[in-house]
């Protein structure tokens, strides 16, 4: 008697951990559809565009000599940060606001300077390697 209530038990606890396993499947593939259908978009729909960021958005100005982070306020500048890249180091810095902001990021032999301002469509980098 007390090894049929095993038996029962058992079957009992593997038919709950199949039940479950598949309710899992189920929620696994569908989670999955999901995620594909978002990445890739729905096949039916026509193409999207992108949006674009408004000119008073901060963008990252790439250098060779580091990154510079900055937005615009009219045709005030601001630079918000900045970022060596490796091996070099911050020289010099003008990060208060104005029509310009200049920053030289330096090595061993090498300057790069990087002279920001702000256009109609954001902040823009005239960069000198020297």
């Amino acid at each position: 008697m007390r090894g049929a209530r095993w038996v029962l038990a058992i079957v009992a606890w593997t038919g709950c951990t199949a039940a479950l396993s598949v309710f899992g499947l189920d929620r696994a593939a569908a989670l999955r559809d999901t995620l594909l259908t978002s990445t890739r978009g729905d096949p039916g729909a026509g193409p999207t565009a992108s949006p674009s960021p408004s000119p008073g958005s901060p963008v990252i100005l790439r250098t060779p000599g580091g990154n510079v982070i900055a937005g615009c306020a009219g045709d005030q500048v601001r630079v918000q940060y900045l970022s060596p890249a490796a091996g070099f180091h911050i020289e010099n810095a003008d990060r208060a606001p104005g029509p310009e902001s200049r920053v030289t990021f330096k090595t061993d032999g090498h300057e790069v300077r990087v002279v920001v301002h702000c256009a109609a469509d954001g902040p823009h980098a005239d960069i000198t390697v020297g």
